[in-house]
């Protein structure tokens, strides 16, 4: 397989409230279609994965559900995965470096839940979605026990559940480090190559 890694800065992969930075797409419409010009593969969705870790996993999932015509799998690697409440009590100075860009900037609490928060919620995307719809990809899901990021990644996987789609869910000894990370993508890249298999 060809493994492509752009870099997404301050961007979490998706296009800002405000129209300033579109990063989601760029990744779609421009990245994507360029690298499988300028390289020798194969460009159908079963042949095509993608995975990420942290800001990258949440950017796997996201492309993932947005787009299930495009990839067999998604492999996410302790992705930030939020829910509601975690947004709501996001601290200010957070909220202003980081998810402002993203949402809408000077929200506070509840302000936060607005339209482009929902648009690029991974729970609210899960619940929206039919299940046939997200059985269009093959999920497999990583995230230490110890990582900040556990409980978002445990409602993905009830929510998931809930609607019985299948996928992989994996919980293993460990924190938000390239420890954890290192020792996981072996056994993620596996599941995606298994995807590209003849069945």
């Amino acid at each position: 397989m060809i493994i492509v890694m752009p870099d997404a800065d301050s961007s979490w992969y998706i296009n800002s409230y405000d129209g300033k930075e579109k990063y989601e797409d760029f990744f779609i419409k421009e990245f994507m279609p360029s690298i499988e010009q300028s390289y020798r593969i194969k460009t159908q969705k079963r042949y095509r994965g993608i995975a990420g870790l942290s800001m990258g996993g949440y950017g796997t999932l996201i492309y993932s559900l947005k787009y299930p015509e495009l990839f067999a799998a998604a492999a996410p690697l302790s992705a930030a995965v939020w829910d509601d409440s975690a947004v709501v009590n996001v601290k200010e100075d957070t909220w202003k470096n980081i998810f402002g860009q993203l949402y809408g900037r000077d929200l506070k609490g509840k302000e936060r839940l607005n339209k482009a928060w929902y648009d690029n919620s991974i729970l609210k995307i899960v619940e929206n979605k039919t299940a046939d719809d997200l059985k269009k990809v093959r999920y497999w899901i990583d995230c230490g026990d110890d990582d900040f990021l556990t409980k978002g990644n445990c409602l993905l996987h009830i929510a998931l559940t809930e609607k019985q789609v299948p996928h992989e869910f994996r919980v293993r000894d460990g924190a938000h480090s390239w420890i954890y990370w290192r020792t996981g993508i072996i056994d993620a890249l596996q599941f995606i190559g298994d995807s590209f298999h003849q069945h």
